[in-house]
């Protein structure tokens, strides 16, 4: 007979965990209203997030100088402004008027940029044009060249460095 009993215990519990799972899975789920954890982003000054925030908007070029091979700087006459978005993105658009060139050298750049903070400097991951230009005719800032930068309010320095780090030309943007 308890047999029979421990039959009927399995059968009334094997029924209340049904009609528990059939209530729970019936119920609607909804907001939670506690925030869920998740990991800070860091904000605080030489962050990434500063310096996005920091660089994002229109920027002039006040000034251009190419650094020749023994370290020589001379200005070169050029324009153009650089614009930085909220998503990474980089647009350059600018005109380079050099003697050597016989003419005015069109810039037209966009894409998106690598920021390094602890080092000071960002690359291009995509930057694309739609005019193609001789990387002859801009190897002191070529798109592969590593960028070192200072950033302040309204100054946005960046050097052009070749393989080896040393500068291959020096550009002042303003606000």
């Amino acid at each position: 007979m308890a047999h029979g009993w421990a039959m009927v215990r399995i059968g009334v519990v094997m029924a209340g965990a049904a009609a528990l799972a059939l209530t729970f899975s019936a119920c609607k789920g909804g907001p939670t209203k506690r925030p869920m954890r998740t990991s800070a982003v860091d904000t605080g000054i030489g962050s990434l997030e500063a310096t996005r925030r920091a660089l994002e908007g229109t920027w002039t070029l006040a000034s251009l100088e190419v650094v020749d091979a023994a370290g020589a700087s001379r200005p070169v006459k050029a324009g153009g402004q650089l614009t930085y978005d909220a998503f990474g993105n980089m647009t350059i658009k600018g005109v380079i008027e050099e003697p050597a060139l016989k003419g005015s050298l069109v810039l037209d750049y966009d894409g998106r940029i690598v920021i390094d903070t602890a080092k000071h400097q960002f690359v291009p991951a995509a930057l694309t044009s739609d005019r193609p230009v001789d990387a002859g005719q801009i190897a002191p800032i070529s798109p592969d060249k590593i960028r070192r930068y200072e950033l302040s309010a309204d100054t946005f320095v960046v050097t052009y460095l070749d393989a080896s780090g040393k500068p291959t030309a020096i550009a002042r943007w303003r606000r």
